[in-house]
């Protein structure tokens, strides 16, 4: 009987991959009993080289997040598709530009979650990780400067300037910090100077 059901889904999973139901051609060919069936090996390279078309048709129409699961779809069925690895490169590259782009924007919070998010796709890029590093320090920047530590803030913001150089919102958000280093220092000097006079509540008020 399982022979019979082999060949019924590698049928089925043909027919399906013909007409474009290409999730329902992966759905037949994952089953235990398809996938030792002769001419199974051709048939999942088909489709594995289906997703990655439908995927960059995706990619081209700007819709990433569909061109990724096709993708991954394709790379789930493990036949090391050559064309698979390059609509990877092209999909990482514009990634890592849209995480760059929230980072020019003066958004840490959604360039790191973007980041989080090619992670999880299993990206590995040298740039990526420079960007990731960028998100998280300057968040690690906001931390300080809200907790009035300015100049560890300050720190912090120059290696994310290093990082990332000519991001406009950074460098006035160090001129930010900067003046409110200043007005910090100036208020507890008002403050000792009133505690010493003996008018620590005045100067306070």
């Amino acid at each position: 009987i399982m022979p019979a059901f082999a060949w019924l889904a590698m049928r089925q999973a043909r027919e399906a991959l013909e007409h474009g139901r290409l999730d329902e051609a992966l759905r037949l060919v994952n089953q235990p009993h398809a996938q030792d069936r002769q001419g199974a090996a051709a048939l999942v390279g088909k489709l594995a080289r289906a997703y990655v078309e439908r995927g960059e048709s995706a990619l081209r129409k700007d819709d990433s997040d569909a061109a990724w699961r096709d993708l991954l779809h394709a790379e789930h069925l493990q036949t090391r598709e050559k064309s698979a690895n390059r609509l990877r490169d092209a999909l990482t590259r514009l990634g890592a530009a849209e995480v760059r782009a929230l980072l020019q924007a003066g958004e840490p919070s959604r360039a790191e979650e973007a980041a989080n998010r090619l992670r999880g796709k299993l990206v590995r890029s040298p740039e990526l990780q420079v960007l990731e590093e960028a998100a998280h320090a300057w968040l690690s920047a906001r931390d300080f400067g809200g907790r009035g530590d300015f100049a560890r803030a300050l720190e912090v913001v120059d290696r994310v300037r290093r990082l990332v150089p000519g991001v406009g919102v950074l460098e006035e958000y160090r001129r930010d910090l900067e003046m409110r280093r200043g007005n910090f220092a100036d208020l507890l000097v008002r403050l000792h100077d009133a505690a010493d006079a003996g008018r620590g509540a005045d100067a306070i008020m």
